[in-house]
């Protein structure tokens, strides 16, 4: 048995599949659906993975993984907290408690699964690097490791970098999201 969630967000609602032909034109870039920070890469907490770049020390101090979801609703559905795109509504097990903040959906039974508020739209991963120059100066700067669309349901989340769809692959565990890169492996944890 299940029962509806409405939440004003568009974070959950009613159930619904999403059927989106290749002939739609393409969504537009929506507003942010989830924000997770990095909190590693390559196992090394942050601030961590020194290199050397012509006399540069590159430090990772910060990051994020965004999701957006889509902004044109080619499939829009009607709810009390008005229309929405099918893709960000959802449906809950009767009993289930939704986090808003890490997004995991905990069923009555204590089992939790992860529910990107949106099963579909653009995903950008970005690393803030401090950049120390021999001469003692610093500088920070960001840099967008990858970007592209992204599809999602349950504990599963699928990256299409618009570069190269398949250099980049993402594993669920818990409330914690695992992009594997060509070169590394970047942690995103629920943040701010």
């Amino acid at each position: 048995m299940s029962r509806t969630v409405f939440l004003l967000t568009a974070l959950f609602g009613v159930a619904g599949c999403s059927a989106v032909s290749p002939t739609d034109p393409a969504e537009g870039v929506g507003s942010v659906v989830a924000h997770l920070t990095l909190t590693a890469q390559d196992r090394n907490a942050l601030p961590c993975c020194v290199t050397d770049s012509a006399n540069v020390q590159i430090t990772i101090i910060d990051g994020a993984l965004t999701f957006r979801g889509p902004a044109d609703y080619r499939d829009t559905v009607f709810t009390p907290g008005g229309p929405m795109s099918r893709a960000c509504v959802h449906e809950v097990p009767n009993g289930a408690s939704v986090n808003t903040f890490t997004h995991l959906v905990t069923r009555s039974d204590g089992t939790s699964y992860l529910q990107l508020p949106c099963d579909r739209g653009t995903y950008t991963l970005v690393v803030v690097r401090r950049l120390d120059h021999a001469s003692g100066s610093s500088a920070t700067d960001s840099v967008t490791v990858s970007s592209g669309t992204f599809t999602a349901k349950p504990d599963t989340v699928n990256l299409a970098d618009s570069a190269n769809t398949s250099a980049f692959t993402a594993s669920v565990t818990g409330a914690t999201i695992l992009v594997t890169a060509p070169a590394h492996q970047y942690r995103f944890d629920p943040g701010p």
